[in-house]
Formats: structure tokens, C-alpha cells, sequence
């Protein structure tokens, strides 16, 4: 099941998207975050890994078009975190609370995703954004 994209192009199937981008984000969490919460430096695996993930979750927008996909990244992601539980000596809130956060990042996202897919983004954000508080948008200028 290959999708057309708006531009023309194609995009590459919705589940291996998901399962691909998935485990990158959860194979770079179970190891590099791993490793940062390894060096007891409090917010530093959160403040490296975030952007990792910020990135793996817009490759997956980009790629699938889905906010779904966005999601069930983050779900596959916090399955592979999971593994760490595995590995001798491992705090299981160094396991637990990271595999929560990839899981809330990635319903943030998709959220985020879907608001700006229906156009509902300038609902929400558009008087903050362009100071009109009717509808978000700035009317015509009188000249």
C-alpha cells in the first residue's frame, strides 16, 4: 500500500515507516540513553535524547503523512527502551520513566500533527501568534 504525496511524489508504506523509525529512535534510546543515565548527570539523557526523538517523530510525519504513524513509533520505541530492563544493574526507573516520556512525546506529536492537519492549529495558536483574538487570522489593512 503505497500513498501518493501532495507533491507527486510517493511515500513509503505506513507500517514500515512505523517499524523502521521506530526502532532507530528505540535502538538510540536503549543505548545511548542508557549510556546517559549511566553517568548520573540530572536532565542530561533528557535534554540529548528529546531532540533525537523531535527529529525521529518529524521523519515519520514527513515519510508516512500520519499522525498516527507519529504514535505507533513511540510505542515501538518504548518496546525497544523496554530491553534495558534486561541488562544487569539497571535502575528500573531509568528504564520506566524514559519509556513513559517516548510514549508522551510521541502522543504530543501526533496531536500536534493532527491539529495542523485539519487546520486547527490557527484555532488554538492564532491569537497568540497574530494578537487578532476573533479567528487568528489578521484582517486586511485600511490604507
Amino acid at each position: 500500500m503505497v500513498r501518493m504525496s501532495n507533491q507527486g511524489g510517493f511515500r513509503i508504506p505506513l507500517f514500515g515507516a512505523v517499524l523502521f523509525y521506530g526502532s532507530v529512535w528505540g535502538f538510540g534510546e536503549a543505548t545511548l540513553g542508557h549510556l546517559l543515565h549511566l553517568a548520573r548527570v540530572p536532565g542530561l539523557p533528557g535534554l540529548v535524547m528529546f531532540p533525537f526523538g523531535v527529529l525521529i517523530m518529524g521523519r515519520v510525519l514527513t515519510r508516512t503523512g500520519s499522525a498516527a504513524a507519529v504514535f505507533m513509533a513511540g510505542v515501538v520505541a518504548a518496546g525497544y527502551k523496554a530491553i534495558d530492563l534486561l541488562l544487569p544493574g539497571t535502575d528500573i526507573l531509568a528504564v520506566v520513566n524514559p519509556a513513559q516520556a517516548i510514549i508522551l512525546e510521541a502522543l504530543a506529536a501526533s496531536v500536534w500533527a493532527a491539529l495542523v492537519k485539519r487546520e486547527m492549529f490557527h484555532i488554538f495558536l492564532g491569537p497568540a501568534l497574530t494578537g487578532h483574538p476573533k479567528n487568528g487570522r489578521v484582517p486586511p489593512s485600511r490604507v
